[in-house]
C-alpha cells in the first residue's frame, strides 16, 4: 500500500506551489523541497511518468497538463505517490491519471488548503488505494490492533470488545476476509456473478465482525455490483456504440457525452483501463467541440 500522495501546481506566472499532501502515517516526515521539485520538474521535461528512488523515499510521479480556461493560469500539476519498497510502479499509471483528472475538476485555486487536503484524501482512497491493498493480511492486522489501542483506553464494554478482537487476530480470523475476496474475484473471472456476490458478502460479514465497518461497506457494494455486472456491461457497450455512431456523424458534443457516461459506468464496474480510455476520449472530444464552438462564434 502506498504511503501517500502529494500534488504540485505549475503556475504560469509564478514558481511552483504545493497544493497539498495526504500521508497515511501523519508522523511521516516528508515534504517537497525546492531541490526535489527541481529534480521532478527536470525529469518531467522528458517523461510524463517518472520513477525516483531517493535515500528515504520511493516516488512515482505523473505530469498532467491542463486544457481549457485553467491552462491560462497554470500549465498543469505533478501528481506524486510515495511507494513502499517492492511495490510495482506500473500499476499506478492509470490510477494517477484518474486522480489528476479528479483534481482538475475541483475548484482548487479557490478553496483553502485544509479543504483541498480533505478532497485529496478522498481522491487517494478512491483512486490510489485499492481493495487489494486494504485487504493485505498484515495491513488489516495492524489496522485492527490500532483500533483496539483506542478502545482499551475507553469504557469497560469497549475494553472487552478490544480483548475479543485481539483474540480473533490471534486466531487469524482477519485472513478469512482476503480468502473470501480472492475467491469472489476468481468467481467473477469465471462469470459466476451470483457466487461472487455471496463470497463478497461473506467477506463483508467477517469485516463487520472485526469492526472494520468501512471495509465491510465496500465489500457489500462490491457484492451488489457483482450481480449487476452483466446489465451494466451491456449498457456500457451500448453507450460506446452510440458514441462511435455520433463520431461518424461528426456530432462531437454527443460523442463526448456518451464517452463520459461510458467512463462513469467503467468506474462503477472497477475497470480502470476502460475508465481511463473513455475519460481521455471524452475529454479530447469535449476540447475539440469547445474549440469548434469558439471558431464558429468568431465567424
Amino acid at each position: 500500500m502506498p504511503k501517500g500522495l502529494f500534488i504540485v501546481l505549475l503556475p504560469r506566472e509564478a514558481d511552483y506551489k504545493i497544493l497539498g499532501y495526504y500521508l497515511k502515517n501523519t508522523e511521516l516526515d516528508f515534504e517537497v523541497s525546492s531541490d526535489l521539485f527541481l529534480r521532478l520538474n527536470l525529469d518531467h521535461s522528458k517523461n510524463t511518468f517518472n520513477f525516483l528512488k531517493l535515500k528515504n523515499y520511493i516516488i512515482i510521479s505523473y505530469l498532467h497538463n491542463f486544457t481549457g480556461k485553467i491552462s491560462r493560469k497554470a500549465s498543469g500539476i505533478i501528481v506524486g505517490v510515495l511507494l513502499n519498497e517492492g511495490e510495482e510502479p506500473e500499476k499506478f499509471r492509470a490510477p494517477m491519471k484518474n486522480a489528476a483528472i479528479s483534481i482538475e475538476s475541483l475548484n482548487f485555486l479557490e478553496i483553502p488548503k485544509e479543504e483541498f487536503e480533505e478532497e485529496l484524501k478522498a481522491i487517494y482512497e478512491k483512486h490510489i488505494e485499492t481493495l487489494d491493498d486494504i485487504l493485505n493480511a498484515d495491513v488489516l492486522k495492524e489496522r485492527i490492533i490500532n483500533l483496539t489501542k483506542e478502545m482499551l483506553s475507553e469504557g469497560k464494554k469497549e475494553r472487552r470488545i478490544a480483548q475479543e478482537l485481539l483474540q480473533k487476530i490471534e486466531d487469524k480470523v482477519h485472513t478469512k476476509i482476503s480468502e473470501y475476496y480472492k475467491a469472489a474475484e476468481s468467481a467473477l473471472k469465471s462469470l459466476d456473478y451470483e457466487r461472487a456476490g455471496k463470497l463478497f458478502n461473506k467477506a463483508a460479514e467477517v469485516a463487520e465482525e472485526l469492526k472494520v465497518r468501512d471495509l465491510a461497506k465496500s465489500l457489500r457494494e462490491r457484492a451488489s455490483l457483482s450481480v449487476d455486472i452483466p446489465d451494466l456491461s451491456k449498457k456500457r457497450d451500448e453507450i460506446v456504440r452510440e458514441a462511435r455512431s455520433a463520431l461518424r456523424k461528426e456530432d462531437f458534443h454527443a460523442a463526448y457525452t456518451y464517452y463520459k457516461k461510458a467512463s462513469e459506468l467503467s468506474k462503477k464496474l472497477m475497470q480502470t483501463e476502460k475508465e481511463e480510455e473513455y475519460t481521455l476520449k471524452s475529454k479530447a472530444l469535449q476540447d475539440f467541440y469547445q474549440a469548434e464552438q469558439r471558431f464558429q462564434k468568431k465567424q
